[in-house]
């Protein structure tokens, strides 16, 4: 656990704010690498990335706040994200809204972007789950099974649980999204109709969160439906709308070919419909 990276004079580098800048670095790069493979501009996905960004930001943090109002003294402590505190789906959620109204203001088809963006989303989940690690929050249950790990005495976790080792649901978390990012590009090395990749990354990680959740600690606000988590219930609905675009999908006919890369003046934002 290294809630601090580094210490530069005052000013400290916290690894939840790094793993979390790194995340979205490396998964707009990617985003802007595929673009031209699929007709976009690369600057059409550095904008949308943009408003992902934020609207990610705000909305995973406003999902947090929501279930942990008791943490909150005032509006430093809510908008304090260098101590951790984000509910992916919050994100994800916020995210797809606020990039759906921007790409129909450009008239850029949402599932041609949303192909664009899926293995980036998933790598960013793996990366920032890294800084959650580091950061000593997002714990799992106490186990005694071989792959609980200890926290430093200091850190919560330990103290909640008596020093009792705990599942690095982080660390299961930041696996499940590397191989759902390395799913993705496998799958999308033939071309597919518009929207699959889409489809199987909600599906992919829907089901990943859902198990990963039975063995994450919460609070007992966030159980809403039994033993089911908010996040859960969340699950569902993005797994049976990932089934839905993929039955949806699933009839149109595509050629099966690799991927070739086409200039990006080939396909101006302008023609895209």
């Amino acid at each position: 656990m290294h809630p601090t990276l580094v210490q530069i004079g005052p000013f400290p580098l916290h690894s939840y704010g790094f793993m979390l800048a790194l995340s979205f670095f490396l998964g707009i790069l990617l985003a802007s690498r595929r673009a031209p493979g699929r007709g976009l501009h690369a600057d059409l996905v550095f904008d949308t990335s943009l408003i992902i960004v934020f609207a990610a930001i705000l909305g995973a943090r406003a999902m947090y706040v929501l279930f942990h109002r008791h943490e909150m003294h005032g509006l430093v402590d809510a908008l304090a994200l260098w101590s951790g505190g984000l509910t992916m789906y919050g994100g994800v959620l916020a995210a797809m809204a606020a990039s759906w109204v921007y790409l129909r203001r450009r008239k850029v088809r949402f599932l041609l972007m949303a192909d664009i963006v899926a293995p980036s989303m998933a790598l960013g989940l793996g990366l920032t789950r890294i800084g959650c690690f580091l950061n000593g929050c997002c714990y799992g249950k106490p186990t005694t099974g071989p792959l609980g790990v200890h926290f430093p005495p200091d850190a919560f976790v330990t103290r909640l649980y008596d020093g009792a080792a705990v599942h690095p649901t982080q660390i299961y978390s930041s696996l499940t999204g590397f191989a759902i990012a390395a799913i993705l590009l496998l799958i999308d090395r033939r071309r597919r109709p518009e929207g699959q990749l889409f489809a199987f990354f909600l599906m992919l990680d829907a089901v990943g969160r859902f198990i990963l959740d039975f063995y994450r600690a919460y609070e007992a606000n966030v159980y809403v439906l039994g033993p089911l988590t908010v996040n859960q219930l969340i699950c569902i609905g993005l797994f049976l709308l990932g089934v839905l675009l993929l039955v949806r999908r699933n009839g149109e006919v595509r050629a099966t070919v690799p991927f070739e890369s086409v200039p990006a003046e080939a396909a101006p934002v302008s023609e895209i419909r």
